[in-house]
């Protein structure tokens, strides 16, 4: 196992993949006790000049440290994750730096070769990020909090058309994965309303919310604006950030432009329900485990319910009557704005509900059993 490291660095992807899932295998039960070599030789090779050495050594280092986010609690944990972060928290902020202040020069001549290498290595050092503040927010993060920020707030504005790809629909660019892994660390930070990140919260707010205008409807950009309406859920059911959402016409905003549009059915959709049936209402079913855009904006829904009800019944009501007189009019090209308007009442009329007693509260400003009457 002492060589495992050396020989990953000299094979080629396809090999390197494996024994990269070798090494973590390994380390699950002899790190760091028992291999206590592992972690200087995969640093080392973090300033290789060949990218493919550098990604395999980040991808492994991922894959070994994901299990601080899921294991319990306990001394042993805090342990490791402290032998870690002595050793592995400067290297991986330096080569955080230096990849974003080389985006800017291969982004201004076009040189796509060189940028995927870099983004690939941003979208794994994110990751690594999420595992290591997982449990708690460390103190070498919270004194580099500006550098790691600025680099965030980077990767959700960079835009290179050189990388996107107009003919694909289902598999993401490697920007669009490196900004969902970014919001990802943001959701994190925001759920652990940790002080040091406060300062940053309004202005990624506005980047998340600018981003999820320019997301297409597009499969491949899925998890994008699944994460990012998470990431605005998380904001707006929160009491302290009130102030953020609560003018109307912000709510009204967030109405128009990201609740509904991520909850009118798409031709994909359709696809799905013709392909699958049983598996289209299954994930598009409350309490589902797999993720949906309808169902990530039926949160966000909720959650603006939970801190604006009066404004959000309203807001609600009024597109609702709008959406179901325009399938009144023309109900078979507008079947769509039916369904929508279903999903809104829905969104707005229940305030609690478990899996065991179904709903317990709803809404006292909706009358139910007029709409479905």
């Amino acid at each position: 196992k002492n060589h495992l490291v050396e020989l990953m660095c000299t094979v080629p992807p396809q090999i390197q993949v494996q024994l990269g899932e070798s090494i973590s295998l390994i380390a699950a039960s002899d790190f760091p006790s028992q291999w206590d070599n592992l972690l200087p030789d995969l640093i080392s090779r973090l300033d290789n000049r060949d990218w493919s050495v550098v990604n395999g050594v980040l991808v492994t280092a991922n894959s070994i440290f994901k299990r601080f986010r899921y294991v319990q609690r306990s001394d042993a944990l805090y342990k490791d994750i402290l032998y870690v972060l002595h050793r592995f928290q400067e290297p991986l902020t330096e080569l955080f730096k230096a990849i974003n202040a080389q985006l800017d020069a291969f982004t201004a001549g076009n040189n796509v070769a060189e940028l995927r290498p870099r983004l690939a290595a941003l979208r794994t050092i994110c990751r690594i990020f999420y595992s290591l503040n997982y449990q708690d927010l460390p103190e070498y993060f919270e004194d580099h909090m500006e550098e790691w920020m600025a680099g965030f707030a980077k990767h959700l504005e960079y835009v290179n058309p050189h990388l996107e790809d107009s003919d694909e629909e289902n598999e993401p660019g490697p920007i669009d994965v490196l900004q969902v892994a970014v919001i990802q660390n943001l959701y994190l930070y925001a759920n652990k309303d940790e002080e040091p990140f406060l300062p940053y919260l309004a202005k990624f707010t506005t980047l998340v919310w600018n981003l999820l205008l320019r997301v297409s409807q597009l499969p491949k950009h899925d998890a994008l604006a699944t994460t990012g309406i998470r990431f605005l859920s998380s904001l707006v059911g929160k009491l302290m950030h009130r102030e953020l959402f609560q003018e109307e016409a912000t709510l009204r905003e967030i109405f128009a432009r990201i609740v509904i549009p991520n909850l009118m059915i798409r031709e994909v959709d359709e696809e799905r329900f013709e392909d699958n049936p049983q598996e289209f209402i299954l994930s598009d079913m409350e309490g589902s485990d797999t993720e949906s855009r309808r169902k990530c904006a039926q949160e966000l829904l909720r959650a603006m319910c939970r801190q604006f009800e009066p404004q959000t019944t309203q807001i609600c009501s009024e597109h609702v009557s709008q959406m179901l007189a325009s399938f009144h009019a023309d109900a078979a090209n507008q079947w769509r704005n039916k369904d929508v308007a279903i999903h809104l009442m829905l969104g707005i009329s229940i305030k609690t509900e478990s899996a065991q007693y179904g709903v317990s509260q709803v809404n006292e400003g909706i009358n139910v059993m007029e709409f479905f009457s």
